[in-house]
């Protein structure tokens, strides 16, 4: 296979379990980026969020030209100068935030307008919200927040989202029957998550325009992801690698299966399967 680009899912996927990424993964990057392999990563995370202080041991600004963001909410590319939103629309907003708090009063919504505002149903502690990459200051109130068109919606149990740990299937599975045909909705980390984000994107839908941009075919781009948000990556690329700690449901539409985030996985798929190093 001739492999030109190269999108993957950050959490769970180039990143080890303590939230870093290794030297040889870094380093494996760096050599397929030498070889003018695209590199982008899709994630949940908000652009600024990307990369914190301390993520990368090294020079990583070649892994910050370009990426899908909001799990595809936004799509920023500094080369080609291209930015590209897909919010979901405000009256949907409001409904699902009223559908919530219907069915409990002590989820936690976040709100995320691509790097505008953050908005919060519980207004996280101040080294909670340090953690979204918000300051309070840029926060808006979240009754006004809640008519408003929202790059992506979090819910999940309690205020902060680094302990959050109850299983919320039954919401989704709620709001799924009654907004599917509406936004892109996923169950992640370990049914404690609910995502959402516009209907007309995704990862994999954000991926593909990503990659058009350079004149770059489905057939020669690979993605690797872990978690139920990166399904649309396996949907629309068939070089698709879940990683050995992959949510069941990626491992079983996966062309390859390397092994887990923190045992080299990426390495061993770039080596291995691909070919590129």
């Amino acid at each position: 296979m001739s492999i030109k680009a190269l999108i993957f899912d950050i959490d769970g996927t180039i990143l080890t379990p303590q939230g870093v990424m290794s030297e040889s993964t870094l380093e494996a990057f760096r050599e397929c980026s030498n070889k003018g392999i695209l590199l982008s990563v899709a994630t949940a995370r908000a652009g600024r969020l990307v990369f914190p202080d301390g993520t990368i041991p090294g020079e990583h600004s070649f892994l910050l030209e370009r990426g899908i963001f909001y799990n595809g909410g936004t799509i920023v590319d500094d080369e080609k100068a291209f930015y590209q939103h897909t919010p979901i629309p405000g009256s949907v907003v409001n409904s699902v935030v009223k559908t919530v708090s219907e069915f409990s009063n002590d989820l936690q919504i976040a709100l995320q307008h691509d790097e505008e505002y953050h908005s919060f149903r519980m207004l996280p502690s101040p080294d909670d919200l340090a953690g979204w990459g918000f300051e309070e200051n840029e926060l808006v109130d979240f009754s006004t927040a809640s008519k408003k068109t929202a790059t992506k919606i979090m819910i999940f149990n309690g205020s902060d989202f680094s302990r959050m740990s109850i299983n919320i299937t039954a919401l989704y599975d709620q709001l799924l029957l009654q907004y599917g045909h509406l936004v892109n909705i996923s169950l992640a980390d370990s049914c404690c998550c609910i995502y959402m984000i516009s209907r007309h994107t995704g990862k994999g839908v954000a991926g593909l325009r990503l990659i058009s941009l350079y004149g770059i075919s489905p057939d020669e781009t690979a993605v690797f992801g872990d978690d139920t948000p990166d399904l649309d990556l396996f949907t629309q690329f068939k070089n698709c690698i879940a990683m050995g700690n992959a949510h069941e449901s990626l491992k079983k539409r996966a062309a390859f299966i390397t092994k887990e985030n923190g045992d080299g996985g990426i390495e061993f798929a770039l080596t291995e399967y691909l070919k590129l190093i």
